[in-house]
Parts: structure tokens; sequence; C-alpha cells
């Protein structure tokens, strides 16, 4: 009984940390050319993704509040595009629809 115990605390603590870490910034909605999209600025950003249901032309990347450099950017056609940048800076993750989406897409960050 204590390990049964054991295994559900443990599991339960692993699936409330991977989901509580993620958040979605850009619903799900039409994209139009330039629209774009960001996290508030943070040291915990580290995972950056752009979920779409059919191809057009994006950015992904973070972007730190000192320089205001871009960094881990991925330009990408791809009807799923991810980055990472491991830092513990302060950061920002940011998406941006280069041309017209002809569907529905969003973004999502993990800290």
């Amino acid at each position: 009984m204590k390990r049964l115990t054991l295994v559900l605390m443990l599991s339960l603590v692993f699936c409330a940390s991977a989901w509580a870490g993620t958040t979605t910034y850009a619903g799900n909605s039409y994209w139009p050319a330039g629209n774009a999209a960001s996290t508030s600025f943070g040291p915990g950003w580290y995972r950056n993704t752009f979920y779409k249901t059919a191809s057009f032309d994006t950015t992904l990347t973070f972007i730190d509040n000192v320089s205001y450099s871009w960094h881990s950017t991925v330009r990408s056609w791809a009807t799923f595009v991810e980055t990472h940048w491991l830092s513990s800076a302060v950061k920002k993750a940011y998406c941006r629809a280069n041309t017209t989406g002809p569907s529905w897409a969003s973004c999502t960050a993990n800290n």
C-alpha cells in the first residue's frame, strides 16, 4: 500500500509540473501577415512552439530584455515549429506570421 501511494504521489507531481509550465500566449486564431505575439519577460522561458493547421511562413524566437536581440530564431513553413534557449537571461518567447496564414495557429511557451 505504501508503495502504491508513493507511485501515485510521484506521478501526480511529475504530471502537474509538466502541465503547469505550458502557456498558450497566442490563441488559436487566423494569422494575417505581420501578426505577432509574445509572452511577458521572465528568466524561465526555455521552449517556444508554433502549431499551425496548414503550412505558411512563420518566425519563432526568444528576445532578451537587455539588447532586445533575437536568440534561437527559427523561420519555417512547417506546421510544427519549435525552438529552445537554455539560458537564465530574462527573455520573452515571440512568434510571428511572415505571410498570411491560410489556417488557424497558436503559440505556446514552457517555463
